[in-house]
């Protein structure tokens, strides 16, 4: 019998996020693109001795707690009471993805959990089982159970595969400046100018359209709240673009910011001089 299984805990960006209204229950409905992207965190799960029902969690990241705060502690408990499991398991979690990025890094993180104790334990749950699951963990878990490339609405959690272009290079840059989420969708202005433009995404279905088109149909609303407080991200946004990219945007609500380059696109050797040398710079690229 299986005991052990390590899984890769993939991040994601927003091509483009519209904030459509706010909700009665203080959340806003949004509509944005998920796409995954190949840095990831490593997750192992290990069945241990006891049947307890017990989670532990190791993580050598600083801000990642190892107790029930951790969102995959909360991953597993959720699905070992749902199925009256009291095998008692080991999470060790291995940080590549930035803490606090915009990147669904946690969250990633969590429906792995799910994904391998599913296995570990046989539960034979499907992944539309897997996800409904996942509704109660967080607003964008549900993605991460089958990753690709997706819209998004609702708050983030109702979602429909969408067919992009894949044939891009991607460069990640977090400069590590941490932001509130709660605080940037609180101080986000709904107005009429956000209301007309906010079905550019769903009318994606079908149009096929290509990458240079990319910057024309993606925008991140939060960025209105986001650089006028903290302009350094807006700089990067605006060297990303200087540098070549096709398109670039703050990710979720900050603080990463990504570049889209062409498949063939040739990095100077002092590309990222043009940057902070203390910000975090990935190549990454999209998964389908």
């Amino acid at each position: 019998m299986n005991n052990h299984i390590t899984y890769p805990a993939y991040a994601k960006i927003n091509l483009g996020l519209n904030v459509l209204r706010k909700r009665d229950d203080g959340y806003h409905e949004i509509e944005t693109i998920f796409q995954q992207i190949d840095l990831a965190d490593k997750i192992e799960i290990i069945k241990m001795a006891g049947t307890d029902g017990k989670v532990l969690i190791e993580c050598a990241h600083p801000l990642v707690p190892n107790n029930e705060k951790n969102i995959c502690y909360h991953a597993a408990s959720l699905l070992l009471n749902k199925f009256g499991i009291f095998q008692n398991l080991k999470i060790t979690i291995t940080k590549k993805i930035p803490v606090g990025a915009g990147l669904g890094g946690g969250s990633s993180d969590a429906a792995v959990v799910l994904k391998g104790i599913n296995q570990l334990c046989q539960l034979g749950l499907n992944p539309a089982e897997l996800q409904e699951i996942a509704r109660g963990i967080g607003a964008d878990v549900p993605f991460f159970i089958y990753g690709g490339t997706m819209l998004a609405t609702g708050i983030g959690d109702i979602l429909k595969p969408i067919a992009l272009p894949l044939n891009y290079q991607g460069v990640l840059i977090y400069p590590d400046i941490s932001i509130s989420t709660p605080w940037v969708y609180k101080n986000f202005k709904i107005n009429l100018t956000n209301t007309k433009k906010n079905f550019k995404l769903a009318g994606l279905f079908g149009q096929g359209i290509q990458l240079n088109e990319f910057a024309v149909f993606f925008k991140n609303d939060l960025e209105e709240v986001v650089f006028p407080v903290y302009p350094e991200i807006k700089e990067i946004k605006n060297k990303l673009l200087a540098t070549g990219a096709l398109y670039a945007s703050m990710s979720g609500s900050g603080s990463s910011v990504f570049g889209i380059f062409p498949s063939d696109f040739k990095f100077a050797h002092n590309f990222e001089q043009n940057f902070n040398p203390e910000y975090a710079i990935y190549r990454v690229n999209p998964l389908g």
